[in-house]
């Protein structure tokens, strides 16, 4: 007997949407819906880098962009690549350069180089673009279990370099409600996966890999616009959440037209010369 009116479509959709249904805590049915997610970080005005990533992106189709902070500094198209989160309505969160661009806090624990960029940044950032970046959180969520941060959950500002850093962020997980088992984190510029299960932590060296259940992962898609980890390509992940996999991606920009503005801007030689050593 055809207990689904409507033909083979509708079926279709009436079986994708069973399996997508699951029971909260009060023993209703609600639909979950699966989302398949392009996490980029730490974009630093370099637009030839976010377009090129953008455009990799649309062609992948994903159902959402998110942004782990820092759109400005260092490089010479603040207005530009903010524009691009507004207009794209992709959720971003405040990095310590969008902090000192903005006015919130003074650039004083930043190195010279970055401190006069973050001063440049300040003279030429449109105001509908400065107010837009003061208002951004601190943290996001795309689930309960899945946290976005710019430095870790302790501060945007502290970066995950040692085995301490990463235990003490992962203890912060366990005691949120509900526990974090997937931090996705920006701010050192290097592309980066460690799982970690009963405080004992594991370097993830594929680039493409399955969550397991019983780990917990701190994970970062790396730099779009300023890569520190030797790779001068831009970089970005996917995660999809049905399938629970995440996917580094790694793909070329024009590195010679950003290093040009940045000395057409009068920036420091030093941050044209880097993108090309990925460093």
């Amino acid at each position: 007997m055809n207990f689904i009116p409507g033909g083979s479509k509708a079926k279709r959709f009436a079986f994708e949407l069973l399996s997508i249904i699951e029971w909260n805590d009060y023993g209703i049915k609600e639909v979950r819906k699966t989302m398949r997610y392009a996490v980029v970080s730490d974009v630093h005005a370099n637009l030839e880098a976010f377009e090129a990533v953008l455009e990799q992106i649309d062609r992948i189709e994903v159902d959402k962009i998110v942004s782990l902070g820092d759109l400005v500094g260092y490089n010479a198209n603040p207005n530009e690549c903010v524009k691009i989160v507004v207009e794209r309505d992709i959720p971003t969160l405040m990095g310590n350069h969008d902090a000192a661009a903005s006015g919130l806090e003074d650039p004083v624990d930043f190195n010279p180089i970055a401190k006069d960029a973050i001063l440049w940044t300040r003279e030429v950032l449109q105001g509908e673009y400065r107010e837009f970046l003061s208002r951004q959180p601190e943290q996001r969520s795309l689930s309960g279990s899945v946290r976005l941060v710019h430095g870790s959950m302790l501060d945007r500002d502290h970066y995950l370099q040692t085995q301490y850093d990463f235990l003490e962020n992962v203890r912060r997980m366990q005691e949120e409600k509900p526990q974090v088992r997937v931090l996705f984190y920006g701010h050192t510029h290097s592309q980066m996966a460690l799982s970690c299960r009963d405080e004992a932590l594991s370097v993830v060296r594929s680039p493409r890999f399955r969550l397991e259940e019983e780990n917990l992962y701190l994970i970062n898609p790396g730099s779009v616009g300023q890569p520190r980890d030797r790779d001068p390509r831009t970089s970005f992940l996917l995660y999809d959440d049905e399938s629970d996999t995440v996917e580094f991606i790694r793909i070329p920009y024009n590195i010679a037209a950003c290093a040009r503005k940045i000395l057409s801007a009068g920036l420091p030689r030093e941050l044209a010369d880097r993108l090309s050593q990925g460093w």
